[in-house]
């Protein structure tokens, strides 16, 4: 299961369209922060409560490959044809104790269509953070989905080349606030030629700070989320540094490079507060996945990463900024 999410958003507001090209990227944003000091600036963030629930997502797939949202926000996907089950911690994705669920069902590519033999299920669990091995704090069944099927337990769907369904599920105890995209303002409104440049804008900027090594510069655009990250998830010091030094690995690695920024759509998260390029390569390894995508040499081997980050423009802000 994986505890980092290294993938940056930024959160936009509903102006109209004529306003879009008024809106610049921020190239200060968090202009104090530096790679000496984001550890310390996030760990001051960090609060921790009596109870500190982790929540995670489980779900088993057969017949189909999946997406799943919390929030409007992704959190898995495979595109790989296969089946199985496996679980991922949701804590940074909540908004509070009332939260959205939403599944996007495809086909396996032997296939073409959603097969009969579709299913789809999921269920979400919490563990206690201050006493992980105590059976007696874990919570199963806080809520369960399965995809719909007919009287013979027939996928009841079969036949379409895609199926989306949402439901809201509520948490007794959601302790912790994230400021992350929430409150940023509405982007579907805006002229989508002039989000498309924007977005460009900043990936171009983003891959420019890992070819060039420059840590403060990364540390400044990642800082946001791995803040938010840290304070959802209880983190301490160590664990925060985790999460620093994987994007440390990335600028270091043996030789770093990025994939040509082609063959991607304009995609919206967070009902409509985030905006990022999605890469429509069919391909397993592409499809789905941000259109910012690197790969380097670890270990002797040649080894990817997706770096999904989006754009967002924070309440009360007039400028985008990295998420």
């Amino acid at each position: 299961m994986k505890r980092y999410i290294l993938l940056l958003t930024i959160l936009l507001t509903t102006l109209s369209c004529s306003q879009t090209s008024n809106n610049q990227l921020n190239m200060k944003q968090n202009s104090e922060i530096n790679s000496k000091n984001i550890i310390e600036k996030t760990l001051q963030n960090i609060k921790h409560y009596p109870k500190e629930p982790k929540y995670v997502i489980y779900h088993t797939n057969g017949m189909c490959n999946f997406e799943i949202f919390i929030n409007d926000i992704k959190v898995t996907k495979s595109f790989n044809n296969e089946s199985f089950s496996t679980g991922n911690e949701i804590n940074p994705y909540l908004t509070g104790n009332t939260n959205t669920l939403k599944v996007v069902l495809y086909p396996r590519e032997d296939l073409g269509k959603l097969d009969t033999q579709t299913e789809f299920d999921v269920k979400v669990e919490s563990y206690e953070n201050t006493d992980k091995l105590s059976a007696e704090k874990q919570q199963d069944n806080l809520f369960v989905y399965n995809a719909p099927k007919d009287k013979d337990k027939l996928f009841k769907e079969a036949g379409k080349d895609r199926f989306e369904e949402t439901k809201t599920f509520k948490l007794s105890n959601v302790p912790f606030t994230i400021e992350g995209w929430k409150d940023s303002q509405d982007l579907r409104n805006f002229d989508k030629k002039i989000l498309e440049a924007k977005v460009l804008e900043a990936y171009k900027m983003i891959e420019a700070a890992f070819k060039a090594k420059d840590l403060d510069k990364i540390a400044q655009f990642s800082y946001n989320k791995i803040k938010d990250q840290a304070v959802a998830q209880y983190f301490d010091k160590d664990e925060v540094q985790e999460g620093w030094d994987e994007l440390i690995s990335i600028a270091k690695a043996e030789n770093l490079e990025f994939m040509p920024l082609s063959n991607y759509e304009l995609v919206f998260y967070g009902d409509g507060k985030l905006v990022g390029l999605k890469s429509i390569k069919k391909d397993k390894g592409f499809r789905g996945a941000s259109a910012l995508l690197c790969k380097f040499k670890k270990d002797g081997s040649w080894t990817g990463a997706e770096l999904d980050y989006l754009l967002h423009i924070p309440k009360g802000k007039t400028e985008f900024e990295i998420y």
